[in-house]
């Protein structure tokens, strides 16, 4: 008579769940990514800087080259895959913003999937991994920025599905998802170097599939965007690197206060930290991968000084592995836990549920300690539809072979199609690879300027002090004619007015866009125009 195999025991990776909680699993996530899209409408945010990448995509489209002015090939993205995926779609006919938004709504909701399954790889239980995309679903600033066109929902899905797919033995899958990441965003290059240190351990220590095709398979194409970037644009790294970075220390600080500004307005500091520390400590290899890409990749965030976009953009890319740790370290003390929950006094059953209530109602209510939620409010509400006015304003008023200084250059520079100077130096090498006394101290990726250089290529429109459109047009006898409540915007265009170069070339003006909303912007004046530039 044989003997049947004893039953194994189920372990923490392995949880008995009952089948009606396997049921509910696939209506809760559904319900999940509803509660999400409801959020996603409440912000329905667009950022400025998409347009940027519209932009290039647009120029790729009809021609020209992936280039932001016609024949000046500088790098001024940080997003080589969702540009060219845009690009492909608008090539097939569509429209170029809509489909920015629309990916960015659909990405989201597969990064709350993501998370789930991360929580799973990690050892959740079903039930425990549910709480990694509530958390996604209840977070602002992931809702704001699903829909503003960017790319950060693309990079923060792929980093989890890369992860969980590693964990879960998928070497190629694993391999071409950790390169997408590294492909979306420059930081993205940590997944596949922490993925591949896996893969590493795995093989030596497990006998697993060697390491070194997937080594290959990962890093391959970064190796190949590289190449290209130097072929095309003349650069191992995107102009925007130079253009933002640079600070030392000072930057660096900066940066740390951006993530500290993040935990104080979302899940707190120490509950980050702990979270992450419990995950670090654990004997999971699995739960150190995740650890390890989150820290670095909040790392990366510090290096860089942060971001002057509102809502945490750069916090939102390592949001999904936080979310996977979270409800793995639940599952582990719900597990610990659960047999004394029958003897618990009421009271402290209740008293758990209530903090349980306020955590969340702090986590999903907009942030309100810092300035981040007024920021998108009033980006949203008044700046984007007064820079798309007068983007299409100069379209149509501007005379032919006109051009436009400013900052920013994403919605006005898109829909003018002018060829634009961007006084930050995204797209201009010269203002990128100048050093600046006091850099990291200012306006993340606000600081850099040269307001000489930008007079002596004399472009046909200045729009300064951030684009300036009142309720009633400036008086043309005031110097400066545009004034300048904002210190940041001050130190970054001062030097413009160091000399009187400014009020020989150019004339103030105000035009209307709409009644009572005037664009008021430095002209320069007709004698001046078809001199040779540089003089």
């Amino acid at each position: 008579m044989r003997i049947p195999a004893p039953t194994p025991l189920p372990t923490r990776c392995e949880p008995v769940t009952s089948p009606s909680v396997q049921r509910l699993v696939p209506w809760s996530l559904a319900a999940l990514i509803a509660l999400h899209l409801l959020h996603v409408l409440h912000y329905n945010f667009i950022a400025d800087d998409t347009f940027i990448s519209l932009r290039y995509a647009a120029n790729l489209i009809a021609g020209h080259g992936l280039v932001y002015n016609l024949g000046e090939r500088i790098e001024g993205f940080t997003n080589p895959l969702w540009t060219l995926l845009l690009a492909g779609f608008g090539y097939l006919g569509f429209d170029l913003l809509m489909t920015a938004r629309a990916l960015g709504v659909l990405f989201a909701g597969l990064a709350l999937l993501a998370a789930f399954w991360l929580a799973r790889q990690c050892g959740a239980s079903p039930a425990a991994a549910l709480v990694a995309p509530s958390l996604l679903a209840c977070n602002g600033s992931f809702a704001c920025w699903a829909a503003a066109g960017m790319e950060t929902p693309l990079f923060a899905g792929l980093i989890a599905t890369a992860l969980a797919a590693t964990l879960a033995g998928r070497y190629w899958p694993s391999a071409g998802l950790a390169a997408a990441a590294a492909l979306t965003r420059p930081e993205g290059l940590l997944v596949p170097i922490v993925a591949g240190g896996y893969q590493i351990y795995r093989c030596r220590r497990e006998g697993a599939r060697p390491w070194a095709p997937w080594l290959l398979a990962s890093l391959g194409p970064v190796v190949l965007l590289l190449a290209g970037r130097l072929w095309y644009y003349g650069d191992i790294l995107p102009n925007t690197y130079y253009a933002k970075t640079g600070g030392g220390w000072a930057q660096m600080a900066r940066g740390w206060e951006y993530l500290g500004d993040y935990a104080a307005d979302h899940e707190g500091l120490l509950l980050l930290v702990a979270v992450a520390g419990w995950a670090l400590w654990h004997r999971s290899a699995g739960l150190r991968l995740a650890a390890g890409a989150f820290l670095l990749l909040w790392l990366a965030v510090v290096w860089v000084g942060g971001d002057g976009l509102p809502m945490y953009r750069f916090a939102l890319a390592p949001l999904p592995l936080f979310a996977a740790l979270a409800a793995s370290l639940i599952d582990e003390v719900t597990s610990r836990i659960r047999p004394r929950l029958a003897a618990a006094p009421r009271s402290g059953i209740v008293a758990a549920a209530l903090l349980a209530a306020a955590w969340i109602y702090t986590h999903a209510s907009p942030p309100r300690l810092k300035s981040h939620y007024g920021s998108y409010q009033y980006q949203q509400q008044v700046e984007i539809p007064q820079w798309t006015r007068a983007g299409q304003w100069l379209a149509s008023s501007a005379p032919p072979g006109a051009s436009l200084a400013t900052v920013p250059i994403g919605a006005v520079g898109y829909y003018s199609g002018l060829k634009v100077y961007d006084m930050l130096g995204l797209t201009d090498r010269h203002f990128a690879r100048r050093q600046y006394p006091g850099l990291g101290q200012g306006w993340a990726g606000h600081e850099k300027g040269d307001g000489q250089y930008i007079l002596k290529r004399r472009p046909t429109y200045l729009l300064l002090g951030n684009i300036d459109i009142t309720t009633q047009p400036r008086d043309p006898r005031k110097r400066p004619f545009i004034p300048y409540d904002n210190p940041h915007i001050w130190t970054r265009e001062q030097d413009l007015f160091t000399t009187d170069l400014i009020f020989e070339h150019y004339r103030p003006r105000s035009v209307q866009l709409i009644p009572g909303e005037y664009l008021n912007f430095y002209e320069l004046k007709k004698e001046h125009r078809n001199r040779p530039r540089g003089e």
